[in-house]
């Protein structure tokens, strides 16, 4: 037998080896590296979170789901902050379909959509503010596109998303240092939160709407200020 024969797309062969597969083969192997690293680093900014990580198991930021007691489905047992002009969690629960039409007009990224066991609350959307708080932006777009009213138009004063609240031990304050971050990046200003004289604690004050934005700057960790969902209204008053 000839050491070259022709091959069927006219390459030779040598030692009964393709020398065009072989070299088409080798890039192969180099470029894959390459092509798996770009695939890696693609964003999907355009999809929901849930729908950009729907083969993963259900999660989000806040923990792996769990069930709800029963009985307790319309109250989460994490910690949930809602989208700026969210009406009660009950009625919100209901309401929400769950469109994501708020999650792609935030301007900042700041609303996902959140999974859940139970049915009420899966992939409603939520503020995670140690990741991305809400920026209370001038337009106030999540409001205004809201299909079903589970987010009402407020003004930036009647927002109340959570309440920021302070932990003095872990404030950098209470250690001599003129940490005043929380208070220089709050979209509210003063009348949200401030340190009323030099040397003084940082005060949270009832202006507060819950946006996160203390949350996201302070550098401690854990972090000294975290927002909290407002409580409950009580079922007996």
């Amino acid at each position: 037998m000839s050491a070259k024969e022709p091959g069927r797309d006219g390459g030779s062969r040598e030692g009964g080896v393709h020398r065009r597969g072989f070299f088409t083969e080798g890039f192969r192997h180099l470029l894959k590296p390459l092509a798996d690293l770009v695939e890696s680093r693609v964003d999907r900014v355009d999809l929901p979170e849930w729908m950009a990580e729907e083969e993963k198991a259900p999660e989000s930021r806040y923990g792996r789901s769990a069930p709800y007691p029963s009985g307790e489905s319309t109250a989460a047992p994490l910690r949930v902050i809602r989208p700026p002009g969210a009406i009660p969690e009950a009625e919100f629960a209901k309401r929400c379909t769950g469109c994501a039409e708020c999650v792609k007009v935030c301007p900042v990224s700041a609303i996902h959509l959140v999974y859940s066991a139970d049915p009420l609350l899966d992939r409603k959307p939520a503020i995670d503010p140690a990741t991305q708080a809400c920026v209370v932006c001038d337009d106030l777009s999540c409001m205004k596109v809201c299909p079903t009213g589970a987010l009402q138009s407020l003004s930036r004063e009647e927002i109340r998303m959570g309440l920021a609240v302070l932990r003095k031990d872990v404030c950098l304050r209470t250690t001599g240092e003129d940490c005043q971050i929380c208070v220089d990046k709050c979209p509210l200003g003063s009348r949200a939160i401030d340190i009323p004289h030099m040397g003084a604690p940082v005060e949270v004050r009832d202006g507060c709407v819950g946006c996160g934005v203390c949350e996201m700057y302070c550098p401690t960790q854990p972090r000294a200020i975290v927002v909290e969902p407002l409580p409950k209204p009580n079922a007996s008053a």
